[in-house]
């Protein structure tokens, strides 16, 4: 499939443009957006896919949030729980009006995009997806994963978890949060009762990455560090994120170890 960036490029701006770039959320959105399909090109590439596979890598992630801007538009805040699930409103927005014919007219990869689009998000990958399925909703989830700790350092953390940075500083961290990060597991986000549990679900993406490209990544920028450093004023949170901070450090290691040998 040819995929025409400038024309893909014009289509995107020419969509979020009715969306108002002074509220916040909305500009960091379309930064992270460019950022992913950076991150999934980068990673296509150390996979030595071909261009037409880096190219389609690449589009994934200009798609990937298309629902965030509706999200914020209609519920003003990034909480799936609080909203909709943003990745199905992402497969809405592509494929409900057939809008993704705006950016590509080729529909050979159509399933593909659906199903990658549509499970970036989701805690675990379901079993039946074709090979060809499952590498591209992991560049996918591993190129997001990695962004999301850059958002979460670049952006006031009071306009991606609606709260006050006083309040976030008070805030415990649960039990069951603990017990995964502690753990090496993703974040089971059914479980979330605090922003802090947020919080620290975006640290434990670093679990879920699957390429050595992205371990390397999440290595060279060094965010996991600057999160673990949050300045909380709630001595068991504290605690809990020196334990977390351990955890990582070890895990890192293991992984950096592993990667730089591939």
């Amino acid at each position: 499939m040819q995929i025409d960036r400038k024309h893909v490029n014009e289509t995107f701006l020419k969509d979020v443009s009715i969306f108002d770039e002074n509220d916040i959320k909305i500009k960091l959105k379309i930064d992270h957006t460019y950022r992913v399909a950076s991150l999934c090109e980068r990673i296509a590439h150390s996979l030595h896919l071909n261009q037409e596979d880096i190219d389609l890598a690449w589009l994934l992630g200009i798609f990937h949030d298309l629902g965030r801007f509706v999200q914020v538009q209609q519920y003003g805040t990034f909480y799936d729980s609080l909203s909709e699930n943003h990745a199905l409103l992402s497969c809405r927005y592509l494929f409900s009006q057939n809008k993704i014919r705006e950016y590509i007219l080729d529909p050979s990869e159509d399933p593909l995009i659906k199903k990658a689009v549509f499970y970036h998000n989701v805690y675990a990958l379901p079993k039946d997806l074709t090979n060809r399925e499952l590498l591209f909703a992991q560049i996918l989830r591993d190129a997001d994963k990695i962004d999301i700790l850059k958002v979460n350092l670049e952006t006031p953390l009071e306009d991606i978890y609606d709260v006050s940075l006083e309040e976030l500083k008070q805030e415990d961290i649960s039990n069951a949060i603990i017990q995964d990060a502690l753990s090496h597991r993703l974040v089971d986000l059914s479980h979330a009762q605090t922003h802090m549990d947020h919080y620290v679900a975006h640290i434990c993406f670093v679990y879920g990455l699957v390429y050595p490209e992205s371990i390397r990544i999440m290595k060279q920028q060094g965010y996991l560090e600057q999160l673990l450093d949050f300045p909380s004023e709630n001595p068991d949170t504290k605690q809990a994120l020196c334990q977390v901070q351990i955890q990582i450090k070890q895990y890192m290691q293991r992984c950096f170890v592993y990667s730089s040998k591939k």
